[in-house]
């Protein structure tokens, strides 16, 4: 990097740094997990994400942004350039509910020891506050950028990507874009991503009262909570994970399963417990269900029996995109069936078609179904592009990592969406974590400070050279 412009970044991020830290947790204090049930004119996701994207736009116009929104699905922030075509960021400020677990508020965010915690300090609202000040720094230095900087700000990412598609039915594509909702040092291929449900036979005077697991599909769930209408007396103490099963009355004839596991995100199984699963291992090993509760269970254990999709039959993996990964997150008692999600991100060496067909034959054999809720091919852009190269080079000179390569993974972000796009940062180089900093969509979700700052400087640097290129 040039020496003169990188003395000109560490001087501009250093003097809004404070700054930066107190819009993210102006962000954080808003519960924006998007209810399309919720919608009102102006704010098709609720209220509450509704107020944290008019927070968000607030510290753009700060700024100095021109700043709009797209009825409510998605905010911009521009920078006019020479030129009408853009040069674009996007991050969203909804969230996935905060879950248990936590050991601090997760919408009053915390500085401590080097870190941040909230839920939203890495997925999504601390990178779009960044995202917002790397552009910023052409206002900061009175540069007319080649392109228009355009940030982008979503409300819908969590639950299905909405937003964007309504905003791109009326709106051009940039030239390029990057989101800062990955990993460093750039992803350019994403998994393809399949949900379904799969619901058992009727079921007639069973046993369970209710149960559940994460509150959406793409969580780990680090808890699930079962009611039995059956006596505590009854129910043998847990043979397997004990200290991870609690079991207590709730009333005569009626019991509650509580188990805790180890939350996350969907695509990131490793370390991971899923809870559900949990209580499934308890429930086969007590042998209190019968006829199609007893039944479904198999089917479940099917579910919850690896996260690679060995046991549905759907396991696949290949060079480009790696394995695939499965997770179960929610579950629930609903007019008299038992309904059980999945969440599978899945490698170009197999199909939708290919699962649905392996799917439906295995429910089969349980008496159940499975419906299809969702499904998106993988994603890449060619690693040879300009403006991917470019980002990588800025990524290199910043941290020395001169080995640097781009990556695939199993988390969907908004770059499939785009014409030419990729995700870039800011997780990457933290290492072991504390024990109390928590993953992003886990229980004491954290973002390291310092790698924070280092972003914002990455970022920076990725807009300058960015604005150099012939797209």
């Amino acid at each position: 990097m040039d020496a003169a412009l990188e003395s000109k970044i560490d001087a501009y991020i250093n003097e809004v740094w404070d700054d930066v830290l107190s819009d993210i947790a102006a962000l954080v204090s808003h519960p924006s997990v998007a209810d399309a049930s919720q919608a009102a004119p102006g704010a098709p996701f609720g209220a509450s994400t509704r107020s944290a994207l008019d927070c968000a736009l607030d510290i753009a116009e700060r700024l100095g942004y021109q700043t709009g929104d797209d009825e409510g699905y998605v905010g911009f922030a521009d920078i006019p350039g020479e030129r009408a075509e853009q040069i674009a960021t996007i991050a969203h400020v909804d969230v996935v509910p905060a879950g248990t677990g936590w050991n601090t508020d997760p919408f009053t965010m915390e500085r401590r020891d080097g870190w941040l915690l909230g839920r939203g300090v890495i997925d999504d609202k601390g990178p779009a506050v960044l995202s917002l000040y790397a552009g910023a720094f052409l206002l900061h230095e009175g540069i007319t950028p080649r392109y228009t900087f355009r940030a982008l700000l979503g409300c819908d990412e969590e639950c299905g990507m909405t937003d964007v598609h309504h905003y791109l039915a009326t709106h051009e594509n940039p030239a390029f874009l990057f989101t800062p909702d990955a990993e460093f040092p750039l992803c350019n291929a994403e998994k393809g991503c399949y949900g379904a449900t799969f619901m058992s036979a009727p079921i007639k005077d069973g046993r369970i009262i209710s149960w559940s697991g994460a509150e959406v599909t793409n969580a780990i769930p680090g808890e699930s909570v079962l009611e039995l209408a059956i006596d505590v007396s009854e129910l043998p103490a847990p043979r397997a994970h004990a200290e991870r099963i609690a079991i207590e009355a709730v009333r005569p004839g009626v019991s509650r399963i509580t188990a805790t596991g180890i939350g996350g995100h969907a695509s990131l199984p490793e370390g991971t417990l899923n809870a559900i699963g949990l209580v499934v291992d308890y429930l086969r090993e007590a042998e209190v269900l019968e006829g199609e509760e007893a039944r479904f269970l198999e089917l479940l254990a099917c579910v919850h029996a690896d996260t690679a999709g060995e046991a549905l039959g759907i396991a696949s993996e290949s060079p480009a995109f790696g394995v695939l990964t499965v997770n179960g997150g929610t579950i629930r008692l609903h007019e008299g069936r038992l309904e059980q999600t999945i969440d599978v991100r899945y490698p170009d060496s197999t199909t939708t078609e290919k699962m649905e067909q392996t799917l439906s034959a295995l429910a089969a054999r349980f008496g159940a179904t499975v419906e299809t809720s969702r499904s998106k091919a993988p994603f890449s852009v060619d690693a040879t592009h300009p403006a991917v190269q470019t980002l990588l080079d800025v990524y290199r000179d910043v941290t020395g990592e001169q080995d640097a390569q781009p990556f695939s993974m199993g988390g969907g972000t908004y770059a499939r969406n785009f014409a030419t796009a990729v995700s870039f940062g800011p997780e990457g180089g933290e290492g072991e974590k504390p024990s109390w900093v928590g993953p992003m969509h886990g229980a004491n979700e954290g973002a390291n400070e310092a790698l924070l700052k280092r972003a914002l400087k990455i970022y920076i640097s990725a807009i300058m050279h960015l604005m150099e290129l012939d797209l």
